[in-house]
């Protein structure tokens, strides 16, 4: 099974094999260059290697725009080299196979833009970035030539004067000098890959080794006579997983409205099972050296399942969390 990370440009949604994907930054200001490629619109300074960036909006056939804060890069692996894409934003990390639907089936159609597959009107996966930024180009063929309704005069947010514009290119130019910034020369220390995720505003991370896909709340059925923080149960291709409300579980103090519209699913090859959050954020790496085991006294049901803080982040202890038989509730008497 695949593991995708999705991102959207304008109102198309598009993924890309998570192998692909180094990490996800900020947009900053680069350097535009001239003379290449349209889509290749520039570079970047990261940490003194420079990298090209490519917009998916030109390479998609959208209408060129100045960059937001709000804009994500993608640091990816094209073949043996990093480059980076520009995008919209990044939201969200999905396994499954994805099957077009049966009015893009056709190999005509599937063929016209290399490297990429058109699931649906709105969804496209990436399958083939090295083809893709390449071939894809190159091509006269854009994907709104393709799917022509793409196009939407207001997708995208208005930069309302000139005065807004200047500070966009500051806080942009700001960005880029603190990514230029050389790593330390020292050997580098050990580091997790993590997913980071909102919960009642406040923000987790949780090791992305353990984590087996991420996926929209379905319908979740209780289970009678489970914990109190058993959500319930849900079925997740087939498999049925209980689902844990970590605001229950770790005594969080309600702070207003959540959505919990995210299951962030669990793996250690012996237990499955779903966390409820309201917005995964992000995926990175965290110094390890770095987390700090800070826990208060009215936070005591935190301490087994807290590795500890790095600033506001609490980074959590998917290996406690998935030795702990109470996460598995028996659905057989449902």
């Amino acid at each position: 099974m695949d593991n995708y990370l999705f991102f959207s440009v304008g109102h198309i949604r598009c993924g890309i094999p998570i192998s692909d994907a180094v990490f996800m930054i900020r947009m900053v200001s680069f350097t535009h260059e001239d003379g290449g490629q349209p889509a290749q619109v520039g570079t970047i300074n990261l940490h003194g290697e420079i990298i090209k960036v490519y917009s998916v909006r030109i390479l998609f056939g959208f209408k060129k725009r100045f960059p937001l804060p709000s804009d994500n890069l993608i640091i990816v692996r094209k073949g043996l080299e990093i480059v980076a894409l520009w995008v919209d934003e990044t939201f969200i990390i999905q396994g499954g196979n994805i099957r077009p639907d049966n009015g893009f089936n056709g190999e005509c159609l599937q063929t016209m833009i290399p490297g990429i597959r058109i699931v649906t009107s709105d969804l496209i996966i990436i399958f083939d970035l090295t083809k893709f930024l390449d071939h894809g180009a190159a091509s006269q063929t854009k994907l709104a030539d393709i799917i022509p309704d793409i196009l939407d005069e207001d997708e995208f947010p208005q930069v309302s004067s000139v005065r807004d514009q200047q500070e966009i290119e500051r806080l942009l130019r700001e960005r880029a000098m603190q990514l230029a910034l050389p790593e330390e020369k020292r050997s580098r220390p050990p580091v997790i890959s993590v997913i980071r995720f909102n919960l009642m505003y406040q923000e987790y991370a949780v090791e992305m080794k353990y984590i087996k896909e991420v996926i929209q709340t379905s319908e979740i059925t209780p289970v009678p006579g489970s914990p109190d923080f058993i959500a319930g149960i849900c079925s997740v291709r087939g498999e049925i997983i209980s689902l844990v409300d970590l605001r229950v579980l770790l005594s969080i103090p309600d702070r207003g409205l959540t959505d919990l519209n995210r299951v962030i699913v669990l793996n250690d090859g012996n237990l499955t099972f779903g966390i409820l959050v309201d917005q995964i954020t992000g995926i990175g790496t965290l110094k390890i050296e770095e987390i700090v085991r800070t826990v208060r006294k009215e936070q005591k049901e935190w301490e087994p399942y807290i590795c500890g803080t790095i600033g506001s982040l609490h980074v959590l202890n998917a290996q406690v969390l998935l030795t702990d038989s109470r996460m598995i509730v028996d659905d057989t008497e449902t």
